[in-house]
This record gives C-alpha cells, sequence and structure tokens, in this order.
C-alpha cells in the first residue's frame, strides 16, 4: 500500500493573545498526514538542498516506522 505522505511545506500555526499587557507566541507544525489536525512531533524526513520535510504526529509517525520495519525484513 502506498504512503499518502506528500512532502511540501509544513503548515505552521501560530497562536498570538496578550496577557497581562504582555503578547504570547505560541507556534506549531502540523502533521503532513492528509487530513489530519494534530500536531507534529517527529521529523520523518528533511532535505537541506530543498529546505524541505515532513513532520508528523506520533500515531502516523510510529504507523512509517512500523511500515518501514515491514518492508525492511521483507527486503531481507
Amino acid at each position: 500500500m502506498a504512503s499518502p505522505v506528500r512532502v511540501c511545506n509544513v503548515p505552521r500555526v501560530t497562536l498570538r493573545a496578550e496577557f497581562n499587557g504582555r503578547e504570547e507566541t505560541l507556534s506549531e507544525y502540523m502533521c503532513d498526514w492528509p487530513d489530519c489536525p494534530n500536531v507534529a512531533v517527529e521529523v520523518v524526513t528533511f532535505v537541506r538542498e530543498l529546505r524541505t520535510c515532513t513532520v508528523m504526529c506520533a500515531e502516523h509517525a510510529a504507523q512509517q516506522a512500523k511500515q518501514a520495519r515491514a518492508k525492511n525484513d521483507t527486503a531481507s
């Protein structure tokens, strides 16, 4: 089964709020898995020359790792 992961610019969400007269900023990257609303916690791939990376939430990163291990086991 082909993976639905695509390499593109990582969606970044920035929230700004003011607390006690001080501005706070919180920036998070969103999971690259299609239609996944979770915050990314794992960098799966990074291509320095293209300045792109693929980041995923814990659930999808674990799923990708499992698929990669299975592929490596069958290739051996």
